[in-house]
């Protein structure tokens, strides 16, 4: 009897030209390309977790619009796949449209020269693959010398030519559109990646007001310049994690973004990611309907919009392995996410929470669920303050906890989604939330008891060991806004310390300024406030000079009469002073109030 041969499984390919000529297996998720192309929206930003499909979808978008040397390849690439029934949308879309296609993903470097020049590396190669724009008869000698510059490495990578990359974009589409006499589709996958590592390696600013430069041809006024029309047709993003509009985006309009909460475009729910039919069909196909239970307990749960996902990367590798044997017991799931779901923005929360959050944890790997609040409008800047509805946001997004129910705008009862992710949940999340992490919270009950009792000597000594432990060199040398860290890193300490302080305000209006953190001992005669003013000195020596003009600071910005408001009886006044892993507290004088 002769055996059928199956199809190989590429395990980590996300080239869709490479899957269909080699004729890999490959699950169809062409019908989204109508979906995105006629979405409504100009700007579609598409977030989902790591591994679910983002790259290899963009791909496949690529390969659909983009036009073409060779229109007979191109079309027998879509023979037999979903977006071919369409016949009517492929005659209008189907290699209709020059497409820029960007990976931002190793954008990084530690510092922002070096992450600069991985950009523009990035740049350079989507220059040169549209270098036949140089015989152009459409274009000009001085847009062909443009070309020319953003072809080369050498010129792009320095600094001083920011002003050109920030330019890239704009200049780019109108020569296609120009070159073409087409609209032209914009793609970038992984298009959150910068931000992230610029936040956690402190230039996040100068990385944002780079991107946001970047991303100026999205906005409306850029005007028709093709045939009466937008010169841009279409821009998608995929990434991890959601960025504010606010953030890069400004000035967009006709935006959206479809992220693992919304439920309002169905359409794009199944994009990324297995639906339970298409991995019904792959276990078919491999003869392994057999562990299909068990398949779906250990890959399946996530809920994106209303729709049922399993994760495509676990699914794939299980697959993989288990259809190269006819033995029952080699068909075992394994934990693939572990090895693949790095994430330093956890690692670094976990620090930060207090014994009732480790509680919610273990309530989430025995199966129950919590109720959150989710900041939808994350930044990446925000995450230094450690807020603790960031971080139930950051683990839903990155596909460690997914939805189980809508409560509302933004309230969700969130789950861990299978038995995989349960697996690495302890690993990796309540595992490494240990005793030495979760002594973080009697840190910050020590810190408010020496505050309310004015103790500048107890504060000190509480925070000297945790800096040593939870400040890096990367922070001590951070062009991010100068207290920023150490803001954050008090703020997540006094946090920790529970129902021991009440009315904690941060950046609040006070007096004739906005002091940095206040809160007080909750109700009672004897209620008292805490003022803390936050400096970081930019050499050891200056410490001193700094932590005084942090006190004068308080009294003369009239700090204290915030605690009138408040109803306090008294209050202490606190200028810390941070300097890589030192600190300097001062002050600690005890103010009466409505004497």
């Amino acid at each position: 009897m002769t055996r059928i041969m199956k199809k190989t499984i590429a395990v980590g390919n996300s080239s869709f030209v490479t899957l269909i000529e080699d004729e890999n297996y490959y699950v169809d998720k062409t019908a989204y390309i109508k979906a995105v192309m006629e979405s409504g929206h100009a700007v579609d930003v598409i977030t989902r977790p790591r591994r679910f499909g983002k790259t290899l979808f963009m791909d496949t978008l690529h390969a659909f619009l983009t036009v073409t040397f060779d229109r007979a390849r191109q079309q027998a690439w879509f023979k037999g796949l979903k977006i071919a029934e369409d016949k009517v949308f492929c005659e209008k879309f189907l290699g209709q449209f020059p497409v820029i296609f960007l990976s931002l993903k190793g954008v990084e470097g530690q510092n922002f020269q070096w992450a600069y020049r991985s950009f523009t590396r990035k740049l350079v190669t989507e220059a040169k693959r549209h270098e036949y724009l140089l015989e152009s008869p459409r274009l000009g000698d001085e847009e062909k010398a443009m070309l020319r510059s953003y072809s080369s490495q050498m010129f792009m990578r320095e600094l001083s030519n920011l002003d050109l990359a920030e330019s890239f974009l704009g200049n780019m589409i109108a020569m296609l559109a120009k070159h073409y006499e087409k609209q032209v589709v914009l793609l970038v996958d992984e298009y959150d990646v910068p931000l992230a590592r610029a936040a956690e390696r402190g230039y996040f600013s100068e990385m944002r007001d780079l991107l946001k430069a970047f991303l100026g041809p999205l906005k409306p006024e850029t005007g028709p310049i093709v045939n009466g029309r937008p010169v841009l047709k279409k821009a998608v993003f995929t990434g991890c994690l959601r960025v504010s509009k606010e953030s890069i985006f400004t000035g967009v309009n006709n935006f959206a973004a479809n992220t693992v909460c919304t439920e309002n475009d169905p359409a794009l729910s199944a994009a990324m990611g297995f639906t339970p039919d298409e991995v019904n069909e792959m276990l078919r196909y491999y003869d392994l309907e057999s562990v299909r239970d068990v398949v779906k307990h250990w890959y399946d749960g996530y809920r994106f919009g209303r729709q049922d996902i399993y994760s495509p990367w676990d699914l794939i590798s299980f697959c993989s392995k288990a259809s190269k044997t006819s033995d029952p017991a080699a068909r075992v799931p394994e934990n693939y996410w572990t090895a693949t779901s790095g994430n330093v923005v956890i690692d670094e929360f976990l620090g930060f929470l207090s014994d009732a959050d480790a509680d919610r944890m273990q309530l989430l790997v025995d199966g129950g669920v919590i109720e959150v609040e989710i900041n939808e409008q994350l930044t990446y800047a925000g995450m230094a303050f450690h807020k603790l509805e960031d971080f139930w946001t950051i683990l839903l997004f990155t596909g460690y906890l997914t939805v189980a129910e809508r409560l509302g705008p933004k309230r969700f009862l969130l789950k861990i989604p299978n038995e995989e992710i349960r697996q690495t949940f302890k690993e990796r999340v309540l595992a490494r939330y240990s005793a030495e992490n979760r002594s973080f919270a009697r840190h910050g009950s020590r810190l408010v008891q020496s505050a309310f009792s004015g103790d500048v000597d107890g504060m000190a000594e509480v925070l000297a060991p945790l800096l040593r432990t939870y400040v890096s060199v990367r922070d001590a040398q951070s062009r991010a806004p100068a207290e920023n860290y150490y803001h954050g890193f008090l703020s997540a300490l006094l946090a920790s310390a529970g129902d021991q302080i009440q009315n904690f305000k941060s950046n609040i209006e006070a007096g004739d300024g906005y002091a940095d953190i206040v809160f007080d001992s909750g109700a009672g005669s004897e209620k008292t406030g805490v003022v803390l003013e936050i400096k970081r000195a930019g050499r050891d020596e200056n410490m001193t000079s700094v932590l005084n003009s942090a006190l004068a600071q308080i009294e003369e910005k009239r700090y204290g009469e915030i605690f009138d408001h408040m109803g306090c009886a008294k209050y202490y006044a606190y200028g810390l002073v941070f300097r890589g892993k030192n600190c300097l507290v001062g002050g600690g004088a005890l103010r009466m109030l409505g004497s």
